[in-house]
């Protein structure tokens, strides 16, 4: 299937904001709690290697991270195996147990030890709390450890060494030898695994796991910035060539972004070997058991239809210009413009370190007895909108186009009447769409029960 069956992803795209009024297949669907998998991927077979823990006190204010974030860098400070590890355990690992009472029918149950392992908390957010991302590290020369393949094991904060040997070149060669690609030896390679997200939502998982996708490559981001470094993910590659190096099946695991990690150590690109590099592979190179809790493990027809047709062979990127068709940053024209206070950075003065440990969903916890702030509202607007500045292969240096704009329903904040608007960063002002109490309609439109929609002071 060619890439360029892009009426694919859409037909799936307008199925899921359908989907409430006109089901998906598989109709009438009941996942299997009994049988669900674990929510982490652990190889059985694998040796374990201990990483790093000690931590910093603090690394920096989330002030500073806005103003990093806000200025991408041409080329981001190199990063040392003990700040690489600090990043995948603040963005990736598990932090603490949830034993919180809310809104949720299975609150009770997280305190229930046989499904205890279900219910820690981790610094990235993930629809449902299935946690369906995986990285794997493809470790050159330069690394710290012996060259080879890595799989992050997030339960016990450790390396799983899949394979040994120097594979930077496939590797290269599989990012179409992009020129971040070139000058390093060491990547991150994220991937989602998809049985993790499936077994409970069906044919709704590839909506939810590139979502959950784009929450972790921000996280990775905001620890980068932390260190006054900077990640720029690539997202155009060859899948199944660098799913065989990790000895991923495509139909139930993929890789769906690369970052290039700036090296620490000495690394000198080289041109030499490139027959070996290119030279297909008969067999995986990294073959190793893992632990898998379902008995029963299978893949749904629509998922994998959208799949097939996102993967890359030998098909070269589009032209930069060419992604602004797909822009949604402009913002109707004549609206009434509603002004917003400067982002207020005392609302910013926590370590990025701290935030990520006190990351928690509210499940229904809100209440409009303590309205929303003005100055909350600007600055929760403008810090969100900042991260659309990410630089990946398929935009430009100065990080265009966006491909996301924020809309706001606000129902309780002060100063600012009820209604639905448009954030126009340029001009850091709310753009009027609607005015009036909305909160009706979109209890309405929303479809659990562990939200009272009328208690928020906005919805973004």
């Amino acid at each position: 299937m060619s890439n360029r069956d892009t009426y694919i992803s859409r037909d799936y795209a307008e199925a899921i904001f359908q989907r409430v009024i006109r089901p998906m297949p598989p109709y009438n669907f009941e996942p299997d709690w009994d049988d669900q998998p674990s929510r982490f991927k652990i190889y059985s077979d694998a040796e374990r290697i201990a990483l790093p823990t000690n931590f910093p006190a603090r690394l920096a204010s989330m002030a500073d991270v806005l103003h990093r974030i806000g200025t991408p860098q041409p080329e981001g400070r190199s990063l040392s195996y003990t700040e690489l590890s600090t990043m995948l355990q603040f963005a990736h690992g598990a932090h603490s147990r949830r034993l919180r009472i809310t809104w949720n029918h299975d609150a009770r149950a997280l305190s229930v030890y046989p499904v205890s392992h279900f219910a820690y908390a981790r610094g990235t957010a993930s629809g449902g709390g299935m946690y369906p991302t995986e990285i794997y590290w493809g470790c050159g020369a330069s690394g710290t450890l012996l060259p080879g393949l890595y799989h992050y094991n997030n339960a016990h904060h450790a390396m799983e060494r899949l394979f040994a040997g120097d594979v930077t070149q496939r590797i290269q060669a599989a990012l179409f030898e992009h020129p971040l690609a070139i000058n390093t030896d060491q990547f991150l390679f994220v991937s989602l695994n998809f049985w993790k997200n499936s077994f409970k939502y069906n044919s709704f998982c590839y909506h939810v796991v590139t979502q959950d996708l784009g929450a972790l490559l921000c996280s990775l981001r905001l620890m980068a910035t932390g260190f006054n470094s900077d990640l720029y993910p690539l997202l155009w590659f060859q899948d199944e060539t660098l799913n065989q190096l990790l000895g991923l099946d495509t139909a139930y695991e993929s890789v769906f972004a690369v970052i290039p990690v700036p090296t620490s150590g000495h690394y000198e690109p080289s041109v030499s070997d490139t027959i070996q590099a290119l030279t297909p592979l008969h067999r995986p190179l990294a073959n190793k058991e893992t632990f898998q809790r379902s008995k029963r493990v299978f893949t749904f027809g629509t998922n994998k239809l959208v799949h097939e047709a996102t993967l890359i062979t030998d098909e070269r990127q589009p032209a930069v210009s060419e992604a602004f068709h797909a822009r949604a940053d402009v913002l109707p024209s004549g609206n009434e413009q509603v002004e917003l206070p400067p982002p207020d950075m005392t609302h910013l003065q926590d370590d990025l370190l701290a935030t990520f440990l006190q990351r928690r969903s509210s499940f229904g916890s809100f209440s409009a007895h303590i309205p929303l702030s003005r100055n909350e509202l600007a600055t929760l607007l403008y810090f969100g909108s900042s991260v659309s500045q990410y630089v990946t292969d398929l935009k430009q240096a100065n990080g265009e186009p966006h491909f996301t704009r924020l809309m706001v329903f606000v129902n309780h904040t002060d100063g600012i009447e009820p209604g639905a608007y448009a954030y126009d960063r340029q001009q850091h002002c709310l753009v009027t769409s609607h005015k009036g109490d909305l909160t009706l309609f979109l209890q309405q439109n929303y479809f659990l029960q562990n939200y009272n929609l009328a208690e928020t002071g906005a919805l973004i």
